[in-house]
């Protein structure tokens, strides 16, 4: 049988569907690429967060259906909203992810050995979420919080540094709710295992301890990177979304953050648009956002969820105010990118090879920057870099050769 896999959404689903492509190459079947055709499956994993994961989900069936073969679809979608699939064709099956090895008739393996097409490798530490927050379906998509045993994370890692990955990504659905904390993980994987280097994924901001700040700003081998979903700057939006914290609490995280280590890269989420955000409470939280020392923003204009709290509430801005706010948060990101960039011109950088061209490659630094450097490089291996300038909105550097370990 030949399959071909098209993933949106989350690192989750991504490790997911990783899992399930060795799953079913283990069983003899074969991979195609998706855009190619020539697939007798089509298996589409789904997000559906926003109104416009759902468009790109229906969009990849029609595409699917165009290229003759049965097609598939989980994920969340399938989870929450199959009648959104069904609706497409008759042709097409939705399926909830614990019933694709009875569909496909295999074993999933219980980890991953390699991350198809990517330099860095996902790891899920953990599944499902306990918040309700008033705008997001994740909760009812994927249950409550699960951990996954430490012990299977420090085997799953050792395998993929085995085949040559110097860099894993700790991802779940909101690993902060990792029982015993990130840090006591932490602690765990950097005294089993030799990965050379371990970046945390998004992390909500009531859930970050003291000690994880200590250990990504002390640990070489901790990426000095950390995003965290502030999603609104105004305290009344805050408590309207249903989030645990205020905008006091936040700045102080921030503030410790940044104490701890001024090579930390912070990332935020934000929501524009969300109901009841009026003018001067867009104002209010643009004045916060722009305030703090951040180094750029994931902006998400607010997307109605049926089944969630805010899918019935009123008082939301028009289309074309919200394109206008998230234009000026954007810009506001871009400003707060270059400067972050521009503070780290001079210093020396670990930088993980993500692309190879043919005079020059690319990286990511520990702390999130995209580094452009002249020469050859294996994709993969881990260079110190002296960070020289920036053109335009390029960084620019020169290596000083591979880091030992990597």
């Amino acid at each position: 049988m030949r399959f071909a896999i098209s993933t949106l959404g989350c690192k989750v689903n991504q490790y997911e569907s990783q899992r399930l492509r060795e799953g079913l190459v283990s069983a003899g079947h074969t991979e195609r690429p998706f855009s190619e055709g020539g697939a007798d499956w089509y298996i589409i994993n789904t997000c559906t967060v926003t109104n416009r994961a759902d468009a790109d989900a229906r969009k990849l069936v029609r595409r699917a259906l165009r290229q003759g073969g049965r097609v598939v679809v989980t994920g969340c979608l399938a989870v929450v909203y199959p009648e959104e699939i069904n609706s497409i064709s008759g042709e097409v099956e939705a399926v909830l992810p614990d019933q694709l090895c009875k569909v496909f008739g295999i074993d999933l393996p219980s980890s991953i050995s390699a991350f198809n097409g990517h330099s860095r490798a996902f790891v899920k530490i953990q599944q499902g979420c306990n918040m309700s927050c008033a705008y997001c379906i994740v909760p009812q998509a994927r249950g409550k919080s699960m951990s996954r045993p430490w012990e299977d994370i420090v085997s799953e890692m050792d395998v993929l540094h085995a085949r040559g990955y110097s860099e894993v990504v700790l991802s779940g659905i909101n690993i902060g709710l990792y029982e015993e904390g990130m840090a006591r993980l932490l602690e765990k994987v950097l005294t089993h295992t030799r990965m050379p280097r371990i970046r945390i994924s998004s992390l909500e901001p009531w859930t970050v301890e003291n000690e994880l700040i200590e250990i990504v700003a002390g640990e070489p081998r901790v990426c000095k990177h950390l995003h965290l979903p502030l999603q609104h700057g105004c305290d009344s939006i805050l408590k309207t979304m249903g989030r645990p914290y205020t905008t006091s609490y936040f700045r102080s995280l921030i503030d410790r953050i940044s104490s701890g280590s001024d090579k930390i890269s912070i990332g935020l989420d934000i929501i524009v648009g969300f109901p009841g955000e009026d003018d001067e409470a867009f104002e209010e939280s643009y004045r916060f956002i722009e305030g703090m020392q951040v180094s750029y923003l994931h902006v998400f204009p607010f997307s109605s969820r049926p089944g969630t709290l805010a899918a019935g509430m009123g008082g939301r801005a028009s289309d074309e105010k919200i394109r206008w706010r998230a234009r000026r948060l954007r810009d506001l990101s871009r400003e707060k990118r270059q400067s972050f960039a521009r503070s780290r011109v001079g210093h020396v950088e670990e930088v993980l090879v993500t692309k190879v061209c043919q005079t020059s490659f690319f990286g990511m630094s520990s702390n999130y920057l995209t580094v452009q450097i002249q020469g050859s490089a294996s994709e993969g291996a881990i260079l110190r870099v002296m960070l020289l300038d920036m053109d335009g909105s390029t960084l620019r550097g020169e290596s000083l050769g591979q880091c030992s370990d990597s």
